[in-house]
């Protein structure tokens, strides 16, 4: 099962690069709209240097930025973090090394919507599967973990200052494909595959303790809450937790494993107050 599942992660690896990088060089740059977090500033220092009369590769710079974010993570994290990440980032430069810059469209419109879909698909596959596309994605972790609450808004803060850069340097006009294509890619990772947000998983069992056993290693806590059966007036125990939705599949395979005839429920849920770590890798 563990081979077969990391096969699928390195798979999945593989199609986020050359989502990517099909989103990237046949949509986005025909439109000068940047992608979202390191690619997006990859994108922008390259503007950035052919202005100053230099050409440098888009693909040497998604490595040039994310080989310290990854030594950080290999030192932080270890070594299985970033393992499947680093395929994701490696599969990812050698596809926009190799795929041309071939227009299939000319309405600037479309490409970004396109490129932004096929993108945000990518990435939320990733995020599915548990790792991430490194880059930004790598601090983000790092500082969820480090202060147990929710940061995504550091995406946000790095977005808005590609923007702000581009508007200055470019004019005002250029930034408006650009944060249609973040806001479409996000968009497509937050509802298409909707990994990052919050559920409250209920596990209903009667072997609540080999499912405790399970969760121990988890990256969240989890509450049993003791209760009679309605309709068989039999004792049963609900362990629920709160997690995000791309770590569900990992509950699930877990619960079922302790207790195959364990009854399991998912549910949308907003958390407002606690010690609440929203990191998922």
């Amino acid at each position: 099962m563990t081979v077969r599942r990391n096969l699928i992660r390195v798979s999945i690896a593989l199609v986020f690069g050359l989502l990517s990088a099909v989103g990237v060089n046949m949509f986005l740059v025909h439109a000068n709209s940047y992608s979202s977090g390191l690619t997006g500033a990859s994108q922008l220092v390259q503007a950035l240097l052919k202005l100053a009369g230099i050409n440098v590769s888009l693909s040497l710079l998604v490595a040039i930025f994310n080989i310290p974010l990854f030594i950080f993570a290999w030192r932080v994290f270890g070594t299985h973090y970033i393992t499947f990440s680093g395929l994701a980032v490696l599969f990812n430069i050698i596809f926009l090394q190799i795929i041309p810059s071939y227009q299939l469209v000319t309405d600037p419109l479309t490409n970004t919507i396109v490129g932004g879909v096929l993108i945000g698909a990518g990435v939320g596959l990733c995020f599915n599967r548990g790792f991430t596309t490194g880059g930004i994605d790598i601090v983000t972790t790092y500082l969820q973990k480090k202060f147990h609450r929710n940061v995504g808004s550091i995406a946000n803060i790095i977005n808005g200052v590609i923007l702000l850069i581009t508007a200055l340097v470019f004019g005002p006009s250029r930034i408006v494909y650009s944060l249609i294509g973040m806001l479409i890619t996000n968009y497509t990772m937050d509802h298409f595959f909707s990994s990052q947000r919050d559920v409250i998983v209920s596990i209903y069992t009667k072997n609540p303790q080999a499912i405790a056993d399970q969760l121990k290693d988890f990256a969240h806590g989890a509450t049993m809450i003791k209760g009679t059966g309605v309709y068989t007036n039999q004792p049963t125990t609900v362990v629920q937790i709160v997690t995000p939705r791309g770590q569900f599949r990992h509950i699930r395979q877990l619960a079922l494993t302790a207790d195959p005839f364990s009854f399991i429920v998912v549910a949308r849920v907003d958390v407002e107050v606690g010690n609440y770590r929203h990191f998922t890798f």
